[in-house]
């Protein structure tokens, strides 16, 4: 038997968040603030595609450690 699919693309973001410090404790938690994709410009994009790419690589790369232990 054979089976054949055809894998959809990931779901881009239309936000991203950004990196905040620490709050205290009593402040609760806050949501972290974000940006759209579109404030990014064309470079700003192609070396947040980059980052993407990698940490999916990184995340293969773990599970398939994972699996092989």
């Amino acid at each position: 038997m054979e089976k054949k699919f055809k894998l959809l693309p990931p779901t881009m973001p239309n936000f991203l968040s950004l990196e905040m410090p620490a709050g205290r404790r009593e402040d609760g938690i806050k949501e972290a603030p974000k940006i759209s994709v579109s404030d990014l410009s064309k470079e700003e994009a192609l070396e947040y595609g980059e980052l993407m790419k990698q940490a999916f690589i990184n995340h293969w790369h773990t599970k398939v450690n994972q699996i092989r232990k």
